[in-house]
């Protein structure tokens, strides 16, 4: 499943794919390296997840080999970065300006290997390793991604594949898994479905923590956490980030800004009406298991219409037939007239998709900015018959949508590998919705969880300013309509930190609304947000993927190098970067991007050993100036949070020496991951990083 437009990230449901990653000898053999331990490290700041994945694979064979390592990203996970260890020494994978070579291995690409593409999932990740492993060798690799995780009236999901049973049977020596959660609402509860024996869980009000270690087991199964958070604390939060100098990537200025925003969930709290319309493609294409799960989609939001709501339902092969005149209110009556309809379709004849929007359109003349007016398109192929042609579809869409006058939201879903993509995103970007593309076996799960999103809209023609003017670039373009029990994340820059009003406006019961926020944009640069640029690119480079597949020619190979200048830039894979093996070398270099780090040199980290770290580490730094009598040493982990401070004399200028013994100020050992040791002396800073593993 596919996005082209990305009007909010929520929207849609997240389908389970399979494990870690895996490193591929030979795909048509189903030949690869041993997976000998997997490490997944999540750190989560207020629905944004910040994931660290370490695999350990070990080759068994009695040869070197060469392979190449893929891992089943997430849909709507980003990645930020890439490494591996062999040989004493981390390689980071360089962010590459060409699309990722997806050929696997092997004399036939394993394209006839079910369970290893199965097992990859829709959105793999790959990178093609050099470097031959030698026999009974290991190699260590790190992957980084960061999403927002999936959120429905106060409940927030994370997912994790750990299940490998597609790939390798064979028992691992350990498994460990650490969630650490910052949450800006009030946490009331935080479970595991996954792992109800196995996990410690901990919250309190703004924290929790999971933790899950297995040794000598199979990995068998997914991580699959949720908590739900209080619904008291509703409205708009912000969070922020001033960088110490602007990023080379583009002239927007330091800071970084992002807004959720979430109206009341509560049952009382009312909810605009809608005015729906869902369209059925009959043609002989849909006939099996396709039009069978069309059928259940309908019946499913049929049954859930809101009381004071009016719905048609209008069906298509050659011909065009509507299931009443006009939209009727929703009541027992006209619920059981619908679902007698649904269950009668049959799949015959071609494809009349013009027709089918001339019939529906009209029948919105009788709505008006009171409703919320929606159209569900569900088709699995293109025109053969009425208007054949995209332009010609879409100036009817758009003539008709004129001549009545109304706002009309249209979402697309197309179904199998020969629907029109062009036309679907092109209905969907200009008409304020989402094109969707669909295996043939998704369209009822995904139909349904995405109705239960929109299901209850609070605010139409969504608008965000700032006074003073001080935040630009925000993402999405346009903004969402908001519905309740679903969030909007906008993101933006800013170049001047203070008090800033954020006014959110729109329509609702047909007049006009809008609430304001003050909030603070930060003019400091922190651990905390370091996220914040990702974010912001992602989301922009979003955008221009609607721009992208709704364009042709010299235009569209604009946005291309747009996309891959922001993806390579800002460390941001995209469907036109990859990463690649260039034996550690880094081509684009980010150092804005990285640690806070002092503009001085009174104080340098020279090294960090060993890194990663088992037992403890070694942090030896050079201090320059001569009155210097002590330093502070402060650990911090992803989230910003202090772990542990230690105070060392320090007798004047020269090389110093610390030793960590990976504790916290409790005197327990630290969980697996990524922590920043920040010195600190009278007359400057200067931050390492440090990689606890092997616990």
């Amino acid at each position: 499943m596919k996005h082209f437009l990305l009007l909010i990230a929520l929207l849609t449901a997240t389908l389970p794919v399979f494990a870690n990653g895996v490193c591929v000898v030979d795909a048509d053999a189903a030949k690869y390296l041993r997976l000998v331990s997997s490490d997944v490290q999540v750190e989560v700041y207020n629905q944004i997840s910040i994931t660290v994945t370490t695999q350990q694979f070990r080759n068994e064979f009695s040869e070197e080999v060469n392979f190449k390592y893929g891992f089943p990203m997430p849909e709507g996970g980003s990645a930020t970065g890439l490494r591996w260890f062999t040989n004493g020494q981390w390689y980071d994978a360089d962010f590459s300006p060409e699309a990722q070579d997806t050929i696997l291995p092997g004399p036939g690409g394993g394209t006839s290997n079910t369970n290893l593409l199965s097992f990859l999932g829709a959105f793999p990740l790959y990178l093609e390793v050099n470097e031959a492993l030698e026999p009974d060798s290991v190699i260590t690799f790190e992957l980084t991604y960061v999403e927002m995780l999936p959120y429905k009236f106060g409940i927030v999901e994370y997912f994790y594949p750990n299940d490998y049973q597609l790939i390798q049977n064979i028992p691992f020596d350990l498994q460990s898994f650490n969630f650490t959660l910052s949450s800006g609402r009030i946490i009331e509860n935080l479970t595991t479905t996954s792992h109800e024996d196995e996990a410690n869980i901990a919250f309190s009000d703004y924290n929790g923590t999971v933790t899950i270690m297995l040794a000598e087991q199979p990995a068998d199964r997914n991580y699959e956490l949720q908590y739900t958070l209080s619904a008291t604390d509703l409205g708009l939060v912000g969070f922020s980030n001033f960088f110490p100098e602007p990023p080379a990537c583009d002239e927007f200025g330091q800071g970084f800004c992002a807004f959720i925003a979430e109206p009341d969930g509560s049952a009382i709290s009312p909810t605009i009406n809608k005015v729906f319309t869902l369209i059925i493609d009959r043609s002989g294409s849909m006939y099996g298991t396709k039009m069978e799960q069309a059928k259940g989609a309908a019946a499913f939001i049929v049954q859930n219409m809101n009381e004071g709501d009016r719905f048609n339902i209008i069906d298509f092969d050659d011909a065009v037939t509507s299931l009443f005149t006009t939209h009727q209110y929703f009541n027992s009556g006209t619920l059981a007239t619908a679902l007698s309809y649904i269950y009668g379709l049959y799949a015959d004849g071609s494809t009349n998709i013009s027709g089918a929007f001339e019939t529906a359109i009209p029948q919105f003349s009788a709505a008006s900015t009171d409703t919320y007016n929606v159209i569900i398109f569900l088709t699995d192929g293109e025109a053969t018959a009425g208007i054949t042609d995209t332009p010609g579809i879409l100036d009817v869409v758009n003539s008709q949508i004129a001549t009545t006058e109304t706002d009309i939201s249209i979402f697309s879903f197309g179904i199998g590998d020969y629907v029109n993509e062009q036309l679907l995103t092109l209905l969907a970007n200009q008409h304020n919705g989402i094109a969707t593309f669909l295996k043939n076996d998704e369209l009822e799960e995904v139909v349904t969880n995405f109705y239960l999103t929109i299901q209850n809209p609070v605010l139409l023609n969504t608008n965000m300013t700032f006074s003073p003017n001080m935040v630009y670039e925000t993402y999405p373009i346009p903004l969402p309509n908001l519905f309740k029990g679903i969030q909007m994340l906008v993101v933006g820059r800013y170049d001047t930190p203070g008090m800033v009003n954020v006014n959110l406006s729109g329509n609702a019961f047909g007049s006009p609304v809008s609430y304001d926020y003050p909030l603070t944009l930060s003019e400091t640069n922190t651990l905390q947000m370091q996220f914040l640029p990702k974010l912001w690119a992602k989301q922009k480079i979003a955008y221009l993927l609607q721009q992208y597949y709704s364009t042709t020619g010299t235009d569209a190979e604009g946005i291309h190098d747009q996309i891959v200048d922001l993806s390579t830039c800002y460390g941001v894979i995209s469907p036109f970067t990859s990463f690649s093996d260039n034996t550690g070398t880094t081509a684009i270099e980010q150092e804005w991007l990285q640690e806070p780090q002092s503009s001085n040199t009174a104080v340098v980290i020279s090294s960090v050993y060993p890194n990663p770290a088992t037992e403890m580490a070694q942090i030896k730094f050079t201090v320059k100036l001569a009155n210097t009598q002590t330093a502070t040493i402060t650990i911090y982990n992803m989230l910003g949070q202090e772990v542990a401070t230690y105070t060392l004399p320090i007798n004047g200028l020269g090389e110093q020496m610390f030793t960590w013994n990976l504790q916290n100020a409790q005197g327990q050992r630290v969980t697996n991951g990524n922590y920043f040791a920040v010195i600190t002396t009278q007359d400057g800073t200067a931050t390492g990083k440090i990689t606890v593993l092997g616990q």
